[in-house]
């Protein structure tokens, strides 16, 4: 599934998104209650999120409320896509 793009998880209809979630919609009941047919993908890093933040011009301060996040270092299994768009960013930045 790692490399399954977003048109990949698309329903038949075209009503599919992917949503990061964070807080308490990592919990499966919580991002159920309002979206029942909500599934697993992948684990996402914060640093994807703040870029996506940025290059999709998303207000600046909730831009700086996700930068203001502490990251926890998760080492851990992420998608091919995700590690790939980190790359990406990091030669951006040196």
């Amino acid at each position: 599934m790692a490399n399954l793009g977003c048109e990949a998880l698309r329903s038949q209809d075209g009503e599919s998104f992917l949503y990061f979630a964070y807080g308490s919609n990592l919990l499966t009941e919580r991002i159920h209650l309002r979206n029942p047919s909500a599934v697993f993908y992948s684990v996402a890093r914060l640093q994807v999120i703040c870029m996506g933040a940025k290059e999709n011009g998303l207000p600046l301060e909730y831009q700086k409320k996700l930068n203001a996040i502490e990251p926890n270092d998760y080492k851990g299994k992420v998608s091919e896509e995700i590690e790939d768009i980190i790359k990406k960013g990091e030669a951006k930045t040196h």
